[in-house]
């Protein structure tokens, strides 16, 4: 059986991606509503269609400091984990979880 230490990196690891990837998810979501808008608003639009669009928007918008919160947590987690099990280093786990880290310090800094 692997070493259970790889089998928490590898949990660690798939949690980060996973909020890196709704993060930008959501912030996609968001410019892809506003050019919605944009597009209502250019087609003449009802009033009720421009606030309920407005109001998912602002659903929208609201996803992305929440997310961002919870990528931030788990990436700290996870890069604490990772100066904790420098013996793991040269393992193909350690070796992802570097690459996840980096590909959400990323996604953080937007």
């Amino acid at each position: 059986m692997t070493d259970p230490r790889i089998r928490q990196l590898v949990i660690k690891a798939g949690v980060v991606k996973r909020l890196t990837r709704e993060k930008f998810c959501y912030a996609k979501e968001v410019k892809i509503e506003e050019s919605r808008l944009e597009k209502f608003k250019g087609e003449g639009a009802d009033d009720h269609v421009l606030r309920k669009q407005e109001e998912v928007i602002q659903e929208c918008v609201m996803m992305v400091p929440d997310s961002k919160r919870r990528l931030q947590k788990e990436y700290d987690i996870l890069e604490k984990y990772l100066a904790d099990e420098q013996d793991l280093k040269e393992t193909e786990e350690y070796t992802r979880a570097a690459d996840v880290l980096k590909a959400a310090k990323a996604e953080l800094e937007i």
